[in-house]
């Protein structure tokens, strides 16, 4: 089984992956989420490289992948998705995306459906504006307030720090670095247009979508995400909705042999009814 890191040059920048499992296996490619990169995934591409050919890839902008610019959309993310693709001859393919890397998936199997067997979204974004605002419109206005946001960070960090005893300046600092190491999150999220951001979002879309469809919830999320992957799995024809305890794919490793299972299951199936070469999944 290989099991190597590697990078590809594509016309937005340059994209870097992490890859295990034989080139004969059915291909995943796993999306991370808006806070992280492609180390989300290493533990379950671990647990998969046997059934598939992972690969887990930062997205333009996000860990190793560097970009020309800063992205500003999820269609510059899906461009550099499909060139990735057809640069490496993978297809068809099924996708793996968590949040900010769900939203990418699903947009990516609406604009190319023929290339893509499947998808699983984990706690996905991108579905209406009612779900966006309810949590980003806070958030919008800070970062359009630098000075405000970095005040707003120095109550927050001086109120936690009350109760664990940490340094507040050092705390206040760490919670500015981590929204300064998400430049492309920041910027498709919260420092555009509404009406960039409604062109994007997928819901009035997804009668469109044809591939089959799972999605994954905690149980533990707040009810918004929660209500959010659940109007997924209603507007999707092929559509499974599983919620689980406590998943969260930085969690225990429990939570991630869960996580695994879980795409391991659903490919299975769908792979199934395509060696049988039925046209219904079920």
């Amino acid at each position: 089984m290989s099991d190597f890191n590697s990078r590809i040059k594509v016309s937005a920048g340059q994209i870097f992956w992490r890859e295990t499992g034989d080139n004969h296996l059915p291909v995943a490619i796993f999306l991370h989420g808006s806070w992280d990169d492609s180390r989300q995934w290493q533990r379950i591409i671990e647990l998969l490289g046997n059934n598939f050919h992972c690969l887990a890839i930062d997205l333009l902008g996000f860990g190793n992948s560097t970009a020309i610019e800063t992205p500003g959309s999820i269609e510059i993310e899906v461009d550099c998705l499909h060139e990735f693709v057809n640069a490496l001859k993978l297809r068809p393919v099924y996708l793996v995306g968590h949040s900010l890397g769900a939203w990418v998936a699903i947009s990516y199997a609406l604009k190319y459906p023929d290339l893509v067997q499947g998808v699983v979204a984990i706690s996905p974004e991108g579905f209406s504006l009612a779900n966006w605002q309810q949590y980003s419109k806070f958030t919008k206005w800070l970062l359009a307030h630098p000075w405000l946001f970095k005040l707003w960070l120095s109550g927050l960090a001086i109120l936690t720090s009350i109760s664990d005893g940490a340094n507040p300046f050092l705390k206040r600092q760490n919670y500015w670095n981590f929204f300064d190491n998400f430049p492309t999150t920041c910027k498709i999220l919260f420092q555009r247009s509404i009406q960039d951001i409604r062109r994007e979002l997928v819901a009035d879309r997804l009668r469109q979508f044809r591939s089959p469809f799972l999605v994954l919830q905690s149980d533990s999320d707040s009810k918004s995400m929660i209500s959010q992957s659940q109007d997924y799995a209603r507007a999707v024809q092929k559509s499974e909705y599983k919620s689980i305890e406590n998943l969260t794919p930085l969690s225990s490793d429990e939570s991630l042999i869960q996580i695994a299972q879980e795409i391991k299951y659903f490919c299975n199936r769908v792979q199934l009814q395509i060696d049988r070469e039925e046209v219904e999944l079920w």
